[in-house]
């Protein structure tokens, strides 16, 4: 199938890869000139939030164990070279889903004296 990515056939080193587009939207000079494109699902619907803007196509980043959710953008600079920015989203979880918090400790001899 064209397109389809094989991954043993990647560089082993790869963190991750992501596109960028230029920004339609940019209307001041601290905005970035290039962005995620927008989020579409299988019918190729945008994927809309709910203040009815666009989601972006974020990525994530394994950090510690944990996978967060990262965003990135970029700059053109005045010597004609490119800024990329990369942020964290969302801080993900360590926990796996679905299990419970472990409950606090029974109390040991220093709180039995009281």
């Amino acid at each position: 199938m064209a397109g389809t990515y094989d991954a043993s056939k990647g560089n082993p080193n790869r963190i991750g890869t992501f596109s960028l587009i230029r920004n339609t939207a940019k209307l001041e000079e601290k905005h970035p000139d290039m962005v995620h494109p927008d989020s579409v699902d299988d019918n190729g619907n945008v994927k809309m939030n709910k203040a009815g803007k666009p989601f972006k196509k974020n990525f994530t980043i394994k950090m510690n164990g944990v996978e967060v959710w990262c965003e990135a953008s970029a700059y053109f600079q005045k010597d004609k070279s490119l800024k990329i920015s990369i942020n964290k989203t969302s801080s993900g979880s360590a926990a796996a889903p679905g299990a419970a918090p472990k409950a606090a400790p029974s109390g040991d001899a220093w709180d039995q004296q009281f």
